[in-house]
């Protein structure tokens, strides 16, 4: 069992402005399409422009919310970075596949593909901050983040005076929400944010992108937002509520333990019903908090939502705009973090103030 990791400072870029200091979903950017690009910070403030010019969508994103955590953190030195992405650099895969076809494979440019691999942007982090230690990118689906998170809890617990950077980050492409489409993935109509909860939108999903970073380690600290416990993820489960008990009573908990839970309803009702069961068994008595009905989905929006976590554990508070039911709080000293997607690759992330 791993020892709990404590978060020293965050960054976040989304399609919500959560790039700015203290912005707790007070208000919302509302949009009606679908896909939802990011809003953009002033990656200039952070990356200096000659290199911002031949950066793509994630490592500018990566970097970008790498150096707000390491901002809030005080600026500390990071041993090692640990990153989780479902796409990778999509569009710089799109362009290396389009450039393929289009010169049949002749006298190609090298650049789209250097940058197209899913470890770019943990390696631009490296780089970015001079970072020469222990650098992993995990490619799962949307467990990537996760599988990031539990690297990192077992790297502290192996180096327990180090400190590191972890997140996710997935960028959309051009072409690929074509396919998405085409497969039945996105949703035709009611594509809104923020989206509606509790109501029949119909099949698909509000596709988005952004990234997530965090600044961990096992000393606690004065500023510390709180402490991560544990995490795990199953591809595939008959009974999500038996794989929530379970993980429970691993930790030594109980339901009547979870102050609040945050739960992954993105508005598709194919699958939004796991979530409705869970509720009706489990988390009848317990506030329940939404996040991808103003974030969207994408693989790595629960790192986006940890980050949601811990600032309700630090201002005891739960945005209003984001309680979709249950009763009022009363103290937040434990929350539970429940996804899956497409009724796969579900997670839980267990946070304590």
């Amino acid at each position: 069992m791993t020892k709990p990791i404590y978060i020293h400072g965050h960054g976040c870029i989304s399609i919500q402005p959560t790039f700015e200091t203290n912005y707790f979903f007070e208000t919302v950017h509302t949009y009606a399409q679908n896909p939802i690009p990011v809003l953009d910070p002033d990656y200039k403030a952070r990356i200096p422009p000659l290199q911002l010019r031949r950066m793509n969508k994630s490592m500018k994103m990566a970097i970008s919310a790498s150096k707000l955590a390491l901002e809030e953190a005080g600026n500390v030195d990071i041993d090692a970075v640990i990153t989780g992405t479902g796409q990778g650099c999509l569009r710089d895969s799109e362009r290396f596949v389009e450039t393929i076809l289009a010169d049949e494979a002749e006298l190609l440019n090298p650049t789209p593909f250097i940058q197209s691999t899913h470890n770019m942007a943990a390696a631009a982090i490296a780089l970015a901050l001079g970072c020469k230690g222990y650098n992993m990118t995990y490619v799962n689906n949307a467990n990537s983040f996760e599988s990031a998170l539990l690297d990192g809890m077992l790297y502290l617990q192996e180096h327990p005076s180090k400190t590191i950077l972890l997140g996710g980050v997935d960028e959309l492409g051009s072409r690929s929400p074509e396919f998405w489409n085409i497969a039945g993935y996105l949703k035709h109509g009611n594509s809104i944010i923020p989206s509606p909860m509790n109501v029949d939108s119909g099949p698909g999903e509000i596709s988005a992108e952004g990234a997530a970073f965090f600044v961990a380690s096992h000393q606690e600290g004065k500023q510390a937002y709180g402490k991560i416990i544990a995490v795990e993820t199953r591809h595939k489960t008959e009974d999500a509520a038996a794989f929530i008990n379970q993980f429970l009573q691993r930790n030594g908990l109980d339901i009547e333990a979870i102050d609040a839970v945050l739960m992954g309803n993105n508005g598709d009702v194919r699958y939004d019903g796991i979530y409705e069961t869970v509720c009706r068994t489990l988390f009848q008595g317990i506030p329940q908090v939404g996040f991808k009905q103003v974030l969207g989905e994408y693989d790595t929006v629960v790192a986006a939502a940890l980050m949601l976590a811990l600032h309700m554990l630090k201002r005891q508070q739960i945005p209003k705009l984001l309680h979709m039911n249950g009763p009022q709080h009363h103290g937040l000293q434990r929350i539970l973090l429940y996804t899956q997607r497409r009724g796969k690759n579900h997670s839980l992330i267990l946070v304590e103030r």
